[in-house]
């Protein structure tokens, strides 16, 4: 699915925005993808790659995204999430997501939803 896409509007303010914000993000064939590090949980200290759909973020800022994609090596206990919209090792999950600080930017924001869901990752079976 990998290939160079190029963003207009909504979906490259996103990308600029997460970027800004510490999270480099990058079109990849339908989704974009941004490197987040955890700071808890199982993951915590390591860089977790996750995206959203561009169909998702072309309302952005004004609607941001509801998916968190994921590889499906990230698990958590209880979480609803389906395989709609991603490639083969990957699943987005179902993230409620309220934008009430509007002290920060809505990119700082999401950034750190994102962050506390994968904060209950759970660790990986050995």
């Amino acid at each position: 699915m990998s290939g160079t896409v190029v963003l207009t509007g909504a979906a490259q303010q996103f990308v600029d925005d997460m970027t800004a914000v510490g999270a480099p993000a990058r079109a990849d064939g339908p989704r974009i993808l941004y490197d987040v590090m955890a700071v808890h949980g199982a993951l915590a200290g390591q860089i977790v790659t996750t995206g959203v759909s561009v169909s998702e973020v072309q309302s952005w800022p004004a609607v941001p995204p509801h998916w968190i994609h994921l590889p499906e090596s990230v698990t958590f206990t209880q979480t609803n999430m389906d395989g709609t919209d991603c490639p083969p090792g990957w699943k987005r999950h179902s993230r409620e997501f309220n934008y009430t600080d509007t002290s920060v930017p809505l990119a700082l924001a999401w950034l750190r939803h994102v962050r506390g869901f994968i904060s209950t990752a759970i660790p990986k079976a050995a």
